[in-house]
Formats: C-alpha cells, sequence, structure tokens
C-alpha cells in the first residue's frame, strides 16, 4: 500500500481534530443543578431540582487571621508538592509578646469607650424622644392611633436595648486589665 501525500495530510488532520474535541471537552463543565437552597453537581432527586444556566465561575481566596500558621507549597525535586509552615508570626509565639497583649487591650479598651458612649448618647436621644411616655405625635399618628402606639413600643424597646447593650459594654470594659499609666 503506497501512502501519499493527501493520505498522510488527511490521517494527521483527523488526528488533531480528535485531539481538539478531546481537550474542548476537558473545557466543558459539569451541569450544575439548583435544588432549593442547594447547588450540586450530583442531585439526590432530580425531579425537584432545576438545571442551572453553565456561568463562569469566579474563585476570591479569602483573608488570612492574623497569626493563623501559614503554609507554602514547595515544589520537591521529585516534583511533588512539599507543604512547608512559613516564617509567618505564629500566636503566642512572638518574643514580644506583653507589649502586643498591652496594645491590643488598649484598642480593645478603645473602641468599648467608643461603643458605649454611642450607646449612650443613642438611649439619652430614645429617652428625650419618649417623654415620659408622652411623646409628640408625628405624621399621620394624630389620625392613626396605631401608628402612635407602634412608635410607643419601639421606642420603648430601643429604650431597653440600649440600656442593655450599656451594661454589657461596662461589664466588658470591667474584664479587661485596668489602664495604669506608668509614673516616671
Amino acid at each position: 500500500m503506497r501512502l501519499t501525500y493527501f493520505s498522510i495530510f488527511l490521517k494527521a488532520w483527523l488526528l488533531v481534530a480528535c485531539m481538539a474535541c478531546e481537550v474542548a471537552g476537558a473545557d466543558v463543565p459539569e451541569k450544575i443543578y439548583r435544588c432549593g437552597n442547594e447547588y450540586t453537581n450530583a442531585p439526590t432527586q432530580p425531579v425537584n431540582c432545576q438545571e442551572m444556566q453553565a456561568q463562569i465561575i469566579t474563585v476570591i481566596p479569602g483573608t488570612r487571621p492574623y497569626g493563623a500558621l501559614a503554609v507554602t507549597a514547595a515544589p520537591s525535586p521529585a516534583g511533588r508538592t512539599k507543604i512547608e509552615p512559613s516564617s509567618a508570626p505564629v500566636l503566642g509565639v512572638s518574643s514580644s509578646e506583653p507589649v502586643d497583649a498591652k496594645i491590643r487591650d488598649a484598642q480593645k479598651r478603645a473602641i468599648l469607650v467608643a461603643e458605649l458612649q454611642q450607646t449612650r448618647e443613642r438611649h439619652a436621644q430614645l429617652v428625650m424622644e419618649y417623654n415620659a411616655g408622652e411623646p409628640d405625635k408625628v405624621g399621620g399618628e394624630a389620625r392613626n392611633h396605631q401608628k402612635y402606639l407602634d412608635r410607643l413600643a419601639s421606642l420603648k424597646a430601643g429604650i431597653a436595648r440600649a440600656e442593655r447593650d450599656m451594661d454589657s459594654l461596662q461589664r466588658e470594659l470591667s474584664r479587661l486589665p485596668s489602664q495604669q499609666v506608668a509614673q516616671p
């Protein structure tokens, strides 16, 4: 059997076409189904699921929490990936731990004091608006007494919530070590 240039070209073209079909088939995403609030590619009850249209999937990596053990992947000589811990600081291993703890406590205290101040201001505003159970009628409350009663209940609940918030913030502040300034 004698091969011509045309038959060699035809066989090569068919081989390339078959390889292209295989590669293109590898990029086709699997079907994804929505079953209520669950998204899956293997539904347990396909009757209750809807097939979703193919979409581009974007993966956004999260951030690593402070002090978490960072892990880096380094290729080994055999071509395998070797996982090694990085030199990132690990919580509780820092040499300047007492200083860091004092700084963190001071930051916590500052945040709690600011929150407490905002809560006190909100409480004072609600108490002033509540006006000892007789707030002024605003908007359509003069014609619709139920709106007035609803606002009255909302103000009462807001005052109670602000008082609970102030109590919990005071408790949190009392748990922190007191800030004593060293006198030279």
